[in-house]
């Protein structure tokens, strides 16, 4: 982050400073006191579980010298040589903050949306752009009101293409990090059944992320899967002039044919015919992400040999068809989200991997899907592949994952439903025997990713635990 004077921060978020010199620099800014160095910028957020105003104190202990909150009745006797600008809304403030940051630099803005994949497709674009460009890219999934602009206050005036991810559950929630962000090409991943709860239809989804669309349709660059029905649908309304398609098999401006599946082991391909491709992660719909990556790459001008070589070594994020090994147990860590695209993609996957034991799908809730909610796990499990032989559920809408698989013929010793993930944790350590392969997937909130350092801690052992 370059620095900003604090008259900037004020002009920025239309603020009052209540205390401190219009003069003084600021030159980082955090929400988080566990990351605050000392001289940073507090900004106390209102949050769902935690309100930042609590840990003011802690800040300014650690050094914070400026602080941007929503109350105005501070101790400012104690605390003699910071700054305090008060606003309206501190979530605001962070976004206008942002936004005012941008538009003083001008780097090329990537934004990619989407059901499934963002966070991959990100991680792909970062590391093929990174060969050409100073890129900063979102950490992690880096994708709200928060992470947007904590992601473009990364910059500094030597970056040139920014990569972000977004992701919001409400209409209008896209066009807001938009008019932060201002992005100049806009990646569509795939339209899918993701925050029912809130959006309500496939329609609803469509509406939101296509207001991505709507920030970049008067000069910048769309890039489309072709092969998603609604995300061509959402298509039709623009047709602007500058876009990019990318499909597997048929002919787009991307393509990718004549692919061999290696299973866990990745894929390999010819991209647009030509220029062999190896992917080495799990999962044909990965080449999708690649392949959205890869035409945002082509939009920047960059060589296919630029991106085949620079995939080669790829890594996915951590929890996503991550593989990891204890003793002779294989773990596929794709914990870190799920809907039901993505889950019955992951078990596709996980189908036709080899293996000396048992294959056993831990399976969690699939969150915020609303009134369909128990319809989507129902059916999910009615498609559970055979080559599965045992199903763990874990939480009270992936029992319904159970009775699918069973509803569908699936024996009931084959099936075990738990209540958490501690219960999952002590049945599977009952069942689990060298050459077994486990695929842990479910929303984030459930953090079924605690199984998995429960195996790591105690699985030589053989002991339950609780």
């Amino acid at each position: 982050m370059e620095q900003l004077l604090i008259s900037e921060l004020v002009k920025a978020t239309k603020g009052k400073l209540i205390k401190g010199n219009k003069n003084d620099l600021v030159e980082n800014i955090t929400i988080d006191t566990r990351k605050l160095n000392f001289g940073d910028l507090f900004i106390a957020i209102r949050g769902k579980l935690h309100d930042g105003h609590s840990f003011i104190n802690d800040a300014l202990e650690k050094g914070a010298k400026t602080i941007i909150t929503e109350d105005s009745k501070l101790d400012l006797e104690t605390w003699k040589t910071i700054n305090i600008i008060e606003v309206q809304n501190t979530t605001k403030a962070l976004g206008d903050i942002a936004r005012y940051y941008r538009k003083r630099y001008k780097p090329m803005v990537i934004a990619i949306t989407g059901s499934n994949g963002k966070t991959t497709t990100k991680e792909m674009t970062a590391k093929i752009l990174a060969r050409n460009y100073r890129t900063v890219a979102a950490p992690a999934s880096f994708n709200n009101e928060i992470g947007v602009p904590l992601t473009i206050l990364q910059m500094d005036k030597e970056t040139e293409v920014l990569i972000l991810e977004m992701e919001m559950n409400e209409i209008g929630g896209i066009k807001s990090l938009c008019e932060i962000a201002l992005p100049d090409i806009g990646v569509i991943t795939n339209i899918g059944d993701t925050h029912l709860q809130f959006l309500f239809t496939r329609k609803g989804v469509i509406q939101e992320k296509s207001e991505l669309l709507d920030a970049i349709k008067n000069n910048g660059t769309a890039i489309l899967n072709a092969d998603d029905p609604s995300v061509m649908e959402m298509w039709q309304g623009y047709k602007f002039k500058h876009h990019l398609t990318f499909s597997i098999e048929k002919s787009s401006d991307l393509y990718a044919t004549k692919i061999v599946n290696h299973h866990e082991n990745g894929t390999e391909f010819l991209l647009c015919g030509k220029y062999l491709t190896k992917l080495r992660v799990p999962g044909v719909y990965n080449i999708y992400n690649f392949l959205g990556a890869a035409s945002v790459a082509r939009a920047l001008e960059c060589k296919f040999e630029d991106i085949t070589a620079a995939i080669d070594d790829f890594k996915p994020a951590p929890m996503r068809m991550e593989q990891i090994n204890i003793d002779d147990i294989e773990i596929i860590n794709d914990a870190f989200n799920a809907n039901p695209q993505s889950m019955l993609a992951a078990l596709e996957t996980f189908a036709d991997f080899m293996c000396a034991g048992k294959k056993i799908a831990i399976l969690g809730d699939m969150l915020e899907l609303g009134q369909k909610s128990t319809e989507l796990h129902r059916s999910l499990g009615e498609k559970l592949p055979s080559s599965i032989n045992m199903l763990i559920t874990v939480g009270e809408q992936a029992k319904y994952i159970a009775s699918g698989a069973i509803n569908a013929g699936r024996k009931t010793e084959e099936v075990i439903t738990c209540k958490d993930h501690q219960e999952a944790y002590n049945k599977l350590i009952d069942i689990l025997k060298n050459g077994d392969k486990i695929l842990v997937k479910g929303s984030r909130l459930m953090k079924l990713e605690e199984i998995i350092t429960k195996l790591k801690d105690n699985y030589g052992n053989k002991t339950k635990i609780g």
